[in-house]
């Protein structure tokens, strides 16, 4: 049962209304884009998807976990799984899939904030002076 029941505009109701094949959704900050993108995924999965196959991709991750707790809510039932992702989350999905096809001997792994620092800053240790004439000063900043 419905805690409250979505009043789509016209442009939502659009969103709602489509068929097939994929949809991009655009438009504003607070617009509903997010919001809509919810209810089509409601609606698609008590018409019978596989919501192994559909996914929702947000633009953060706060919007992502408020996304999988709304449409638990929503849908009245636990799902195996709810696809919601980042744009960040899509591509590391994507790239997990498909690295072997991309000739990458390893699947992605995702960095903590440390292990990226770490690897910028070796990285840019091996770096020439001399390649950076505006921002070469900047090569020796820490932190």
């Amino acid at each position: 049962m419905r805690a409250m029941t979505f009043q789509p505009d016209p442009l939502q109701a659009r969103v709602l209304a489509h068929e097939r094949g994929v949809l991009v959704v655009t438009g504003a900050p607070g617009t509903g884009k997010t919001a809509v993108l919810r209810e089509r995924f409601a609606r698609l999965i008590e018409g019978g998807a596989d919501p192994e196959r559909v996914a929702l991709v947000v633009a953060t991750r706060e919007a992502k976990e408020r996304t999988r707790d709304v449409l638990l809510q929503r849908l009245g039932t636990s799902l195996p799984v709810v696809r919601a992702l980042t744009v960040h989350g899509l591509a590391f999905h994507v790239m997990s899939l498909r690295y072997r096809a991309l000739r990458y001997d390893e699947p992605p792994t995702v960095l903590s904030a440390s292990e990226q620092f770490a690897r910028v800053a070796r990285t840019l240790a091996t770096e020439q002076r001399a390649d950076w004439p505006v921002y070469a000063a900047m090569l020796d900043m820490r932190g």
